[in-house]
């Protein structure tokens, strides 16, 4: 049974000479759409997270992109450093690092690919594929909880949240809907953790019907998601660089796991309640309160309390301060670390804060389409003088520009471009680009923090109000939602 637990750093010294148990099923699937969409980033996350659900003895049957078919389907950006050894394809790609920034492929310029290093792959994500062996996983154990984990893309849907789909192999896709029919092969509980965008969708999975109504499917399914059904994840970065990653699976596994991705401790003991176990819950709350990202991630049980409010509360006078609950805690902790006072009219402040960032967003955006102009016109120029030189540059496709490549009159062309006056200045550009690039992300994280604090608190309000107002089979149907998010990965006997 997926009775199971990973401990935190802090019972890791209990589990050692704890005997445990180990979950039925968990279910890993990884990796983009095809070679362009298929990140570094992914693929270390789904190692990462197969080694943690390995340490807590969970079997796992992991599909990640092609499978084992040879051919690559990774890439990433090569990053320089005083350690690693250059190859051959890096001093070239050096050398031609002028023409590329003439062009704006300078990071394409850093891209490589190969095959994926994921361990114990049974299959590939192509959505037919997946499909049938997912059918044949439930059909075959219909008695086994199962935990599924998903990492790679999203689609948004245009017509109902449960036609999202996972965008997998070879550009097939795979809906919330089409999910939900499969599931049904089971005869036990479901969790699951999707990060990709617009994964709150998948909430769907949790009812009876995928399409609308709040009654609960049986036996119970929970989840956690990203982001909500309309809204972009953070993550899918080619680097692969642990420093650069903010997105939930990282702080949601490392809750869990008790160590960060480097393999450092974590700092704060994510078992928020003191039983000894660090359940799938706490680590999503852990999450929401520590991870400085886009992400405005969400629970099943989130998702039911936004779906079951009834049209008059809306219309509720707040009279009083927040209700004392977990989401009112995180209200404080969160608006604490940004330094809005909670006297007075905190709600005020936090939408002061958000039209800030629009200013500055609008303002780091009106700067970036400057740069881009200058940037324009003095590539342009550059461009037409290269080729008055080089008149085989004007058709890259043709068998004149693989004959100047070959004879290495690329080289001199690159050699030419970097004594330019102006190609000091696309340098310049491009690297203020970058840099605006950033800033503007940091923006969004900042906002997504005051969001996320307006999150807090109508979901305090509604949760309070719903053992208020609700019936007992919606204060029933919320709370086995609860306790199905609340079970730890693994359980000492």
């Amino acid at each position: 049974m997926l009775r199971t637990r990973l401990a935190s750093c802090f019972v890791a010294a209990t589990l050692l000479t704890t005997q445990t148990t180990s979950a039925d099923q968990a279910i890993l699937i990884g990796g983009g759409y095809n070679l362009q969409g298929s990140q570094g980033q992914i693929e270390l996350n789904v190692r990462w997270v197969q080694n943690v659900i390995k340490q807590a003895n969970i079997p796992v049957t992991t599909f990640f992109t092609d499978g084992d078919a040879p051919d690559a389907d990774v890439h990433y950006y090569h990053v320089e450093s005083e350690s690693s050894e250059a190859s051959a394809e890096d001093e070239l790609a050096k050398q031609l690092e002028p023409v590329a920034r003439l062009f704006n492929n300078h990071i394409q310029n850093q891209q490589r690919f190969r095959n994926h290093q994921v361990e114990d792959v049974l299959g590939s994500t192509h959505a037919d594929k997946l499909s049938t062996a997912l059918t044949d996983l439930f059909s075959s154990s219909p008695d086994d909880p199962s935990l599924i984990i998903y990492n790679g893309h999203g689609k948004q849907s245009k017509t109902s949240v449960d036609k999202v789909t996972l965008e997998l192999w070879d550009n097939t896709q795979l809906t919330a809907e089409e999910l939900h029919g499969i599931l049904d092969h089971s005869n036990a509980s479901t969790r699951f953790v999707f990060t990709q965008c617009y994964s709150g969708g998948f909430h769907r999975l949790a009812y009876k019907n995928p399409s609308h109504g709040q009654e609960l499917a049986s036996p119970t399914r929970c989840g956690f998601t990203a982001e909500s059904a309309y809204r972009l994840a953070e993550g899918c970065s080619a680097s692969i660089e642990s420093d650069d990653y903010r997105d939930y699976t990282t702080f949601f596994f490392a809750a869990l796991n008790g160590y960060d991705r480097d393999g450092e401790i974590l700092p704060i003991d994510t078992d928020s309640d003191r039983d000894g176990v660090v359940g799938l819950r706490e680590a999503h709350l852990y999450t929401l309160e520590n991870a400085y990202s886009t992400d405005l991630s969400r629970s099943t049980s989130e998702d039911y309390l936004g779906a079951w409010e009834p049209w008059y509360l809306k219309w509720v006078a707040d009279t009083s301060g927040l209700p004392s609950n977990e989401y009112a805690k995180l209200f404080r902790n969160v608006a604490h670390e940004y330094g809005i006072e909670l006297t007075g009219h905190p709600s005020k402040a936090i939408r002061s804060m958000i039209k800030m960032d629009g200013q500055k967003l609008e303002s780091l955006a009106a700067r970036r389409s400057a740069l881009h102009e200058e940037l324009s016109k003095i590539q342009h120029s550059l461009i037409s003088e290269a080729a008055d030189k080089w008149p085989a540059l004007s058709g890259p496709y043709t068998a004149a520009f693989q004959v100047m490549a070959a004879s290495g009159e690329m080289l001199s062309m690159a050699q030419w471009l970097s004594q330019q006056p102006d190609y000091q200045r696309i340098v310049e550009l491009q690297n203020e680009d970058s840099q605006l690039s950033d800033d503007m992300l940091d923006v969004e994280r900042h906002t997504t923090q005051m969001q996320k604090l307006m999150h807090f608190r109508k979901l305090s309000r509604l949760k309070h109000q719903l053992y208020q107002y609700g019936s007992q089979s919606e204060i029933d149907a919320y709370e086995s939602l609860v306790s199905c998010e609340s079970q730890p990965l693994v359980f000492a006997q």
